[in-house]
């Protein structure tokens, strides 16, 4: 799930926060699952506003909210969600999260301007020319 506000004028999209939930059956050690899908989010979120990833090592990987220079990501909060299922067995994390991340924040922006964009990067030129049809 992604929260969103458009500014209508420069195109500007602000990711306010990304929630991301995972089911990988039972989790028993939570901590770097959580920690898999902040950094699937933060994928997520450069792909849908540059198109490519900005930081591919995952030691090396910022949180959401200290990257600059990504439009998407000013002022960011992230939500991690591990679904734990005592009664499955693990399954592992994977990257189940970033497919479903963008969507999100193209759904969102729908929600937001009510004019839905079906190619990202999301630029803001990409917003802007949406917004006049």
């Amino acid at each position: 799930m992604a929260d969103v506000s458009v500014d209508r004028e420069t195109g500007e999209i602000k990711v306010t926060h990304l929630y991301g939930a995972l089911d990988a059956g039972l989790a028993v050690n939570p901590a770097p699952i959580e920690n898999q899908i902040e950094g699937m989010l933060t994928q997520a979120a450069s792909r849908a506003d540059r198109g490519s990833v900005l930081h591919v090592h995952q030691r090396d990987k910022p949180r959401l909210e200290e990257v600059s220079g990504a439009a998407l990501w000013r002022s960011s909060a992230v939500t991690p969600i591990v679904v734990q299922r005592l009664d499955e067995r693990s399954t592992g994390a994977g990257e189940k999260v970033m497919g479903a991340a963008v969507g999100a924040i193209a759904n969102a922006m729908f929600d937001a301007i009510g004019v839905r964009l079906r190619q990202y990067p999301m630029t803001p030129e990409r917003v802007r020319s949406a917004l006049k049809t």
